[in-house]
């Protein structure tokens, strides 16, 4: 067999039947489905049971272990010679596995492979694209800036993650990256310039505790990678400096308030302005010198009618005095 698609389920009954969907109904046929329930109380495992497929295998969690307990039981089990990832609320395109396959059997150096991806809202409307670093030069000199992968559009050798250990519970909220950055020190990666999948954002995906929890994992993967690197003689380009605490004041790039601009433009392009607001009073703690959060503080104001008018008057006044002025 020479795929696993692994989904973790938990609580998705929202969005898991499409989900699903597009791995049955890919174009290339020889690979399994395992869908593994981490303790769902909703209607997930009846949507589950509810397919008739025999690539789909079904395996419960006795209760709610968390991701990182879910993926790697999901590889220990995998019989594919390639795990593919996939997550409960995303879209594959039907050439995704395809074109995966076809690239890592071509490229047998190669033993982590993503994709680009088209972004979806919860209806599954598209609103952005996420365009990556494509190959394994361009990842090495941003990927310690940056997880260069999106995550549920990963394929990568079973034998490669197992022997390295898989997913690290210690690397809580920023697992994918640690995993990534431990294949790269030994391993050619890339990714393929084309979506493989639509990338779901929800209000759900994310709280102010997983940001600033992610950011703390993600720096502490990125520095412990780059201090291997260092010691194996490797030149990194460009090199990363840790972030100093005037940068996480003024919510400069890889900082936690640089994390939550993200989200704010995310929601915005998404037409979900009421999403911006709750995350500006945190933003404004974690970097307080930031002046756009401030802008974003005062926005409802500037935005207001009111204020669009008072601009109007404004201008025809002074339109009226410089005509007046010999």
């Amino acid at each position: 067999m020479k795929i696993t698609a692994i989904i973790p389920v938990y609580n998705a009954e929202y969005f898991l039947k499409p989900a699903i969907d597009s791995i049955l109904n890919q174009t290339f046929k020889d690979f399994e489905l395992l869908a593994i329930n981490d303790g769902s109380t909703d209607s997930s495992l009846e949507i589950l049971t509810s397919f008739k497929d025999s690539r789909l295998k079904i395996i419960n969690n006795d209760k709610n272990r968390g991701i990182i307990y879910t993926l790697n039981r999901g590889i220990n089990e995998a019989k594919g010679k390639y795990i593919a990832r996939m997550d409960a609320d995303d879209i594959a395109l039907p050439e995704r596995l395809a074109l995966q396959v076809d690239y890592l059997e071509k490229n047998p150096n190669v033993v982590l492979l993503g994709g680009c991806a088209e972004v979806i809202n919860q209806r599954g409307k598209v609103f952005d694209t996420l365009t990556i670093p494509l190959t394994h030069k361009d990842i090495l000199n941003n990927i310690f800036s940056s997880n260069c992968f999106i995550h549920p559009s990963v394929m990568f050798h079973k034998s490669v993650a197992q022997r390295l250990g898989a997913y690290d519970t210690n690397a809580q909220h920023a697992e994918d990256y640690d995993l990534w950055l431990r294949i790269i020190q030994e391993h050619q990666v890339a990714n393929l310039p084309q979506p493989l999948i639509q990338y779901r954002v929800h209000p759900d995906q994310i709280s102010q505790t997983k940001i600033k929890k992610q950011r703390q994992a993600a720096d502490r993967a990125r520095f412990k990678a780059l201090k291997v690197f260092e010691q194996q003689g490797q030149a990194i380009r460009p090199k990363v400096k840790k972030t100093t605490r005037l940068d996480r004041l003024y919510g400069r790039d890889q900082t936690i308030g640089s994390d939550y601009i993200g989200w704010m433009d995310i929601y915005r392009k998404m037409g979900h302005e009421e999403l911006v607001r709750p995350l500006v009073l945190p933003a404004i703690r974690t970097a307080p010198l930031c002046r756009r959060l401030y802008r974003e503080l005062f926005r409802p104001i500037t935005q207001s009618k009111n204020m669009n008018r008072l601009r109007w008057y404004k201008k025809k006044a002074w339109l009226l005095i410089r005509n007046k002025t010999p």
